[in-house]
């Protein structure tokens, strides 16, 4: 009794709580998680698999979370992510092997992707006991990428749960073995948010059908990372021991909004800043001078949506005149853009029209 009494107070001090941040729709959905092991040195993760998995993305990925999983540190897309969170799978020596929800399905045979059907169409029968709903924000001028997630349980539910929380490029140009230097590898698990593999814990004891808690992360989105080109996905945990866990639902979005900030331009800089012709058709020449030296000097051109669509020059310049060059090459539309110089937390943006 003491139990739901505690549960009620704590339902109704996270609804008061969570009354004050954004409204993020919860959708009654179940989905699961269908997880390929490979290495990027591994023969046959480039053999059969390969296309079994590739089919999987297209065929599945409606109704299932559909990644790829590189937990061998000599693999190229090592991620320690993807390491950490394997271990709640069961237990495999080797690669290729394909997983539903932590559950081993096959080594990526004709029978693997079948078997994976069938589990997948069992587990979202069911009704969902919770689910998360999303909303992502990126900021380009300092590269943070803010996820919001609301947890809501749909039954009353007994347990302890963590929401975690993940980062998936949809696309990445690797070596393969069997595939060669250029493979496109889909949705690859490169990191997640918070401190844990597992995320946030989201309640722990019962939760009434109707609790609900929304926390908020970010990070820093690598400059090689281009937000148009990124999965956020949550993944509900039931911790059912020291370190286990059982999937209990998951959701994902690759809508990122942009956000804008009132950071004052450094008008000294942008003085000395200057993009010549600003009506491009083939290229430009941008120039500018550094007072002193610059320890972190990052020139990108953004999109009017202020997505990064290309990466200038990222490093450390010595004070004086400096000139680069924006060629149409990097441009993937004709439009509007803004070429942002920034030189140790200082800003300076100019405008370039491309025909």
């Amino acid at each position: 009794m003491k139990q739901i009494i505690y549960s009620l107070i704590f339902l109704f001090i996270a609804t008061v709580a969570n009354s004050q941040t954004t409204n993020i729709a919860v959708p009654k959905t179940q989905k699961g998680v269908v997880t390929k092991l490979a290495a990027t040195w591994c023969p046959f993760c480039g053999s059969m698999a390969w296309d079994t998995y590739k089919k999987m993305v297209t065929d599945l990925s409606g109704q299932s979370l559909v990644m790829v999983a590189h937990r061998s540190s000599s693999s190229r897309l090592y991620s320690a992510t993807a390491e950490k969170v394997l271990n709640a799978y069961e237990p495999v020596f080797y690669q290729p092997y394909f997983f539903f929800n932590t559950k081993l399905i096959g080594e990526g045979d004709g029978s693997t992707e079948l078997d994976m059907q069938k589990a997948l169409a069992n587990f979202t029968a069911t009704t969902p006991l919770a689910q998360t709903g999303l909303a992502v924000k990126f900021n380009p001028t300092n590269r943070d990428l803010e996820v919001t997630a609301k947890t809501e349980f749909f039954k009353t539910a007994t347990g302890n749960y963590f929401t975690g929380i993940y980062l998936i490029e949809k696309s990445v140009i690797e070596q393969q073995s069997n595939r060669g230097s250029m493979a496109e590898h889909l949705n690859v698990l490169r990191t997640h948010f918070g401190t844990s593999e597992f995320g946030f814990e989201i309640g722990s004891g019962t939760m009434m059908n109707g609790f609900f808690k929304t926390i908020s992360t970010k990070t820093t989105l690598a400059t090689k990372i281009n937000p148009a080109n990124i999965i956020i996905a949550s993944i509900l945990w039931q911790k059912t021991g020291d370190n286990a866990y059982t999937m209990v639902n998951a959701n994902w979005t690759d809508q990122v909004s942009s956000v804008t900030t009132s950071v004052k331009e450094n008008q000294a800089l942008k003085a000395d800043y200057s993009i010549s012709p600003n009506i491009v058709q083939d290229k430009a020449n941008l120039e500018f001078n550094l007072p002193k030296t610059g320890k972190n000097v990052l020139v990108q051109a953004y999109d009017v949506k202020g997505q990064v669509v290309a990466t200038i020059f990222s490093g450390s310049l010595p004070a004086g005149k400096h000139q680069f060059q924006l060629n149409r090459q990097q441009l993937s539309s004709k439009g509007l853009y803004f070429v942002r110089l920034q030189v140790d937390g200082q800003f300076a943006t100019r405008q370039a029209v491309v025909q």
